[in-house]
């Protein structure tokens, strides 16, 4: 089935419903899929979309769906949980941009800024693409989040220093 033939039926069904019914794969590959293929979707909207190249859309959703590794290449679990020269602790601690979250915990520790309260809370806002982009590259630049770099920004805007 084509990308565009699958965007189209993601504004009447679900992505599970389609993948039960039309494809091969479950959902979370044919998610993942869409990602690869470029489409995205936006909370609270039915569907899934795509701004980009229109040739995509003619290209089987088949050719996005990661094929697994043959049984000799498999790396072994304690491989998998290295990054780098780092080891993560799948049981206990995940480790989210060199920063340890504790399960249990809605925080990711960082003496950097200084936090307004306990938790952090997860928000949405839309800004201008041009913004987002200099947030991205100065995340780049600062080996930073752009949570991060929002929540810095936000308490000198706001004179909470």
């Amino acid at each position: 089935m084509k990308i565009g033939e699958v965007l189209a039926l993601t504004l009447e069904k679900k992505v599970s419903v389609i993948a039960k019914e039309s494809l091969d794969i479950g959902e979370k590959k044919t998610v993942e899929a869409l990602k690869k293929a470029g489409c995205y979707s936006i909370s609270g909207k039915k569907g899934w979309y795509f701004d980009g190249e229109r040739s995509v859309l003619e290209k089987s959703i088949y050719d996005f769906v990661e094929k697994k590794a043959a049984a000799g290449n498999k790396k072994t679990s304690q491989e998998n949980r290295k990054k780098g020269s780092k080891e993560v602790n799948l049981k206990t601690n995940k480790q989210v941009n060199n920063k340890t979250y504790k399960p249990g915990s809605n925080k990711l520790g960082n003496p950097g800024i200084k936090q307004v309260g306990k938790e952090t809370k997860k928000v949405t806002y839309e800004i201008d693409p041009k913004i987002h982009d200099e947030l991205k590259i100065r995340s780049i630049r600062e080996k930073r989040n752009v949570s991060e770099i929002v929540n810095e920004l936000l308490i000198k805007g706001l004179n909470m220093d």
